[in-house]
């Protein structure tokens, strides 16, 4: 990750790099990537869910 949540980028600059030893799925993962980032307009902040879960 290049850019971290609530982090201003500029259009084309890289939010993230992707790297792999195995070719064949590289396609697959860069697919899942493409819609696991919101951008946001300029001057908003979308709230951040800090907790996920609980372990007890």
């Amino acid at each position: 990750m290049h850019a971290k949540p609530g982090a201003t980028v500029r259009a084309g600059e890289p939010l993230m790099t992707l790297l792999t030893d195995t070719p064949e799925k590289f396609a697959r993962a860069k697919e899942s990537l493409e819609h696991a980032v919101t951008v946001a307009p300029e001057g908003s902040r979308p709230a951040q869910q800090l907790i996920i879960d609980r372990i007890a």
